[in-house]
């Protein structure tokens, strides 16, 4: 019984961590996007500006 209950505990750790690792990654691509939104933006900004400097 005893080795049942640490296995199914090893499981559930596991599962945790995985768990974790995903919202951990996706909170980080979502970070990700937004930077990379905002330096398009202001790249596009620049690139207007210099358009507008001719």
């Amino acid at each position: 019984m005893k080795k049942y209950f640490v296995i199914a505990l090893l499981v559930i750790v596991a599962l945790v961590v995985i768990y974790l690792t995903f919202i951990i990654a996706y909170i980080k691509i979502i970070i990700g996007s937004i930077l990379l939104g905002v330096s398009a933006i202001a790249l596009l900004a620049v690139w207007i500006m210099w358009k507008i400097e001719d």
